[in-house]
């Protein structure tokens, strides 16, 4: 295993069975760049690969800061779906980007299963299309789209802030997607809105970001 790698001991919430998850050391993550989306490129290891915890004995998967918080009925729900249906797998040791996405796909599909909320669905879509950036896959695009329609449902229907997500970063996002997806009149619409947000001045970097982003959008607009 690489030298950037480690493993620990974790208990799983759902069978109570331990098992081995393998993390980056601190040390070893170096950013190298972002995009206007927030993906995050790294020198080196990346750290998403190994963000989802799977727990080879259940097929419980979730990010390694989420992973203990589950109530009852989300146990009962993946005893229930996922596990009668799970090959025992072990994700340990070092992973390609193949193998990170499949830890992502099953985050999401126990993220189904718990009827989970939309900012919570939002976040793993994300990163799964970002992954297909890095594999530069047109499934990119699929996933920027689920990723989407996700922040326009947590937009019109969830509290925020929700999940670390306030309302200008939901309505940024919502720009910067449908920008991505190539739907530029909706961009420009939504930027404009969050740029002339009274909440926005409060995000001096975001409001700077958004404005670049609207400015783009509005030019691959008349393409």
């Amino acid at each position: 295993m690489l030298d950037d790698l480690y493993n620990k001991k974790i208990e799983c919430p759902v069978c109570m069975s331990q098992f081995e998850a393998t993390k980056v050391r601190t040390k070893a993550i170096k950013v190298a760049s972002r995009d206007a989306d927030f993906c995050v490129y790294y020198e080196g290891t990346n750290p998403m690969f190994y963000d989802i915890q799977v727990c080879e004995n259940c097929g419980y998967a979730a990010s390694s800061d989420k992973f203990e918080q589950l109530g009852d009925s989300d146990r009962k729900k993946i005893k229930e779906n996922i596990s009668p249906r799970w090959n025992k797998r072990s994700f340990a040791g070092e992973r390609n980007i193949d193998a990170a996405i499949e830890t992502f796909k099953l985050a999401l599909l126990n993220l189904h299963v718990r009827n989970a909320k939309n900012s919570e669905k939002a976040r793993i879509c994300l990163r799964i299309a970002w992954m297909y950036r890095l594999k530069k896959d047109e499934k990119e695009k699929e996933f920027l789209q689920f990723t989407l329609n996700c922040y326009k449902e947590i937009y019109e229907k969830e509290r925020l802030p929700a999940d670390k997500l306030d309302e200008v970063t939901c309505m940024y996002m919502i720009a910067e997607l449908n920008r991505r997806v190539g739907n530029f009149d909706e961009s420009v619409k939504w930027f404009s809105r969050m740029i002339s947000s009274p909440e926005a001045r409060k995000n001096a970097s975001l409001l700077e970001k958004a404005r670049d982003q609207f400015q783009l959008a509005k030019d691959q607009n008349t393409d």
